[in-house]
């Protein structure tokens, strides 16, 4: 009977793993089509593509192949036999096709994306083949299917009346985890799914508090009451130095994802909208100094909008040095009202570099007002245009450099804000359709080199850092831990305990 009590004891501990970390804000109702209040890493965890994002490029996830025919408008995936969502019901080319239907009834809600604009048609031939067809081919096609959203497979009885325009019955999905429940302002419980294919979680449970401020977030991980946080501003950078020096944490940080910079407001009605203050701005900003005191030197410097190191973005741009008097000799007789910099309320890293940016401008007679904004109310500015400057990020892995220019053409992000009333706006977009519409490498190279170039020399993007996901957490709990590949991409199915 003591062998059988030990016994019990051990396989109930080996199988209650509990992880805690913490995060801003609640994941959301995790609808797969959707965006915003659905957390992205939420949505990465519940559900998978037919492709998936790696280090090597892109490979398979739900689909186990395919073949691009048609000189690359129609794209025909082999589906993997016998898999099945977290309720257990079929993962098939039947249930894709139903995703597809959704996602498409929901076409101009999706309309910031590239391949939205290129599907024409798409269905299930049979239970393991599902085929796709565009209008004209589009590079950038397996990559965006690999994205967070909206791309990604939900139980078709989930959906609403077939639908996921309107919400969806509950997050079912085919990811290595489910959600178990769901305390507003308090906590997300996430466990592993048991029809996953592929590596299992080895915990049990992850509890994700909700913890709005960063700093309680640190001070909830130095007390032992939460095992890890990861994220690209769940951690500042002065923490995470000052973490990396105790033997108890381990850090970990990603490779570069997007571009952190500041965007420029060129439109008519702000006082950004002179060419000269713009490039005044740009020549006047100690990026070296923002690096080394506030990034601390974690993320590599950026000096354009794309780092080189994407495919078709080493192009041959010159970075803009910082020069004061070039800045004072370009604002010389001119007279601006204040300009309005815009950042996260609650982001003690955006809060210092607007700080020291301000600084840097006072020193070439430009005033600055700075605004702190809730995140929603942040956001809306953004999409609005109402800002001089403001913060802003390139998307990462896989959405640079194809799917963010996509995304200039609609009125949903900073970028179209800040260059709509560019004189030369309707080259800018007609150069992005034609990187839309191309699929030759020579070609695309050439149509990126020109539309880089426009950019640079527009003056409405200043770059700080290729940003990084930052990691930590404690040694004694876990014995190791890989970010994934994309800014969002947790993988806590890759959690080692000890």
């Amino acid at each position: 009977m003591r062998v059988l009590f030990f016994i019990f004891l051990f396989f109930s501990y080996s199988f209650s793993i509990e992880i805690t970390s913490a995060w801003s804000l609640n994941a959301g109702k995790i609808n797969p089509h959707l965006y915003s209040p659905n957390q992205l890493y939420a949505q990465v965890m519940l559900y998978q593509g037919l492709v998936r994002y790696t280090e090597k490029g892109i490979e398979p996830q739900i689909a186990k192949s395919w073949e691009i025919s048609n000189g690359g408008k129609t794209y025909t995936f082999k589906i993997q036999k016998d898999l099945k969502f977290s309720n257990g019901s079929p993962l098939d080319a039947y249930a894709i096709e139903a995703n597809f239907v959704a996602i498409l009834e929901n076409r101009s809600r999706h309309s910031w994306l590239g391949l939205i604009h290129k599907i024409v048609g798409y269905k299930a031939l049979s239970a393991d083949v599902f085929r796709l067809e565009l209008n004209s081919p589009y590079v950038a096609t397996l990559n965006e299917l690999a994205l967070p959203r909206p791309f990604r497979m939900i139980a078709p009885e989930a959906m609403i009346d077939k639908s996921t325009k309107n919400g969806i019955k509950a997050p079912i999905g085919s990811g290595a985890f489910m959600l178990e429940e769901s305390i507003s302002g308090v906590r997300d419980v996430f466990v592993p799914n048991p029809h996953f294919v592929g590596k299992k979680p080895q915990i049990s449970r992850l509890v994700m508090k909700i913890l709005p401020d960063a700093n309680a977030r640190i001070l909830a991980f130095e007390s032992g009451s939460l095992d890890i946080l990861v994220g690209k501003d769940a951690i500042s950078r002065e923490n995470f130095k000052r973490l990396s020096q105790n033997p108890k944490y381990q850090v970990i940080t990603s490779k570069p994802q997007g571009t952190f910079h500041i965007a420029i407001n060129a439109s008519k009605d702000r006082v950004t909208s002179n060419q000269d203050l713009r490039r005044a701005i740009i020549a006047g900003v100690n990026k070296n100094l923002i690096w080394e005191k506030i990034l601390l030197q974690i993320d590599p410097k950026a000096d354009f909008l794309f780092n080189p190191s994407l495919p078709f973005c080493d192009v041959g741009l010159e970075k803009i040095a910082f020069n004061i008097t070039e800045a004072k000799t370009l604002l010389k007789d001119k007279n601006f009202k204040p300009l309005e910099f815009v950042y996260v309320a609650n982001n003690p890293t955006q809060k210092s570099i607007a700080e020291a940016i301000a600084l840097d401008l006072s020193k070439i007679g430009l005033e600055v007002k700075l605004v702190a904004s809730e995140s929603t109310a942040f956001f809306q500015r953004q999409k609005n245009g109402n800002f001089d400057l403001i913060f802003n990020d390139t998307w990462g892995n896989p959405y640079d450099p194809h799917s963010f220019v996509a995304s200039m053409l609609i009125p949903s992000h900073a970028d179209f804000a800040i260059q709509r009333d560019l004189e030369n706006k309707k080259d800018i977009d007609a150069n992005i359709h034609r990187i839309l519409n191309a699929y030759e490498e020579k070609t695309l190279q050439e149509e990126y080199r020109t539309l880089l170039f426009s950019l640079h020399k527009s003056d409405v993007y200043l770059p700080l850092a290729y940003d990084v996901v930052l990691g930590v957490y404690h040694k004694s709990k876990i014995k190791s831990y890989m970010l994934g590949n994309m800014e969002n991409e947790f993988l806590f199915e890759n959690v080692e305990i000890q």
